[in-house]
């Protein structure tokens, strides 16, 4: 998890969503099957967090794959695929891998909306699960890039709920299973609080990319 770069948050309301029920266990096992833990070796160091298969690929947090030399995707049932980055984002913490010709069905994407009831779907060490969320308000979020540098704006969420290392990249989808933000930090300062990416940002890697192969960047520290 990104931890100390969140320098301060902007309310804004983009939104005002009808009340959701929460996501069915239908709608859940069958999104589970499209979420992979990512693994790598980063400078040495083991390097672990979630990804989700979408139209164009793998996405991911930045931070998750930054200077891996090699990453592995491992699915619910064990399957372990290598893949790469071909899109990444170090600003708005978003990395999209390639898709090795995987079996699983690409999950779709929907803008989030306040107070939208869903759920953060998670895979890290190869222990599938997920977490019923709130969306509580949709924000702007200042804040460094990956490596603490500058100062950058994403579209955001804050979420009621308490995520864990290896959760960063882990879809928070609708309802519908569609998928409306990518976890990526937790608070702090404040308890049974997190924030995601929303798939607003989503374009910074979805668009403009081939199938090369792109530099993973520097290991963090």
């Amino acid at each position: 998890m990104t931890k100390g770069l969140i320098t301060y948050l902007i309310v804004i309301s983009l939104s005002c969503g009808q009340q959701e029920e929460y996501v069915s266990g239908q709608v859940i096992n069958e999104a589970k099957q499209s979420v992979f833990s990512v693994e790598g070796i980063a400078c040495g160091k083991s390097s672990i967090g979630t990804g989700v298969l979408i139209d164009e690929g793998v996405l991911t947090n930045a931070h998750v794959v930054a200077g891996s030399e090699k990453l592995n995707l491992i699915d619910s049932d064990g399957n372990r695929t290598e893949t790469y980055p071909i899109m990444i984002d170090f600003e708005t913490d978003l990395a999209l891998l390639k898709n090795p010709e995987l079996p699983q069905t690409p999950l779709q994407i929907s803008e989030p909306k306040e107070n939208q009831i869903g759920s953060i779907l998670f895979g890290a060490q190869r222990s599938f699960g997920h977490i019923p969320i709130k969306l509580s308000r949709l924000i702007n979020i200042v804040m460094a890039d990956i490596y603490g540098e500058g100062k950058h704006t994403r579209l955001g969420m804050e979420l009621s709920v308490e995520v864990k290392p290896g959760d960063s990249g882990g879809p928070i989808i609708n309802a519908k299973g569609q998928v409306i933000g990518l976890i990526f930090s937790r608070s702090t300062t404040q308890g049974e609080t997190s924030y995601g990416i929303s798939s607003t940002e989503f374009i910074k890697v979805t668009q403009n990319y081939d199938s090369a192969a792109v530099s993973s960047g520097n290991c963090r520290d």
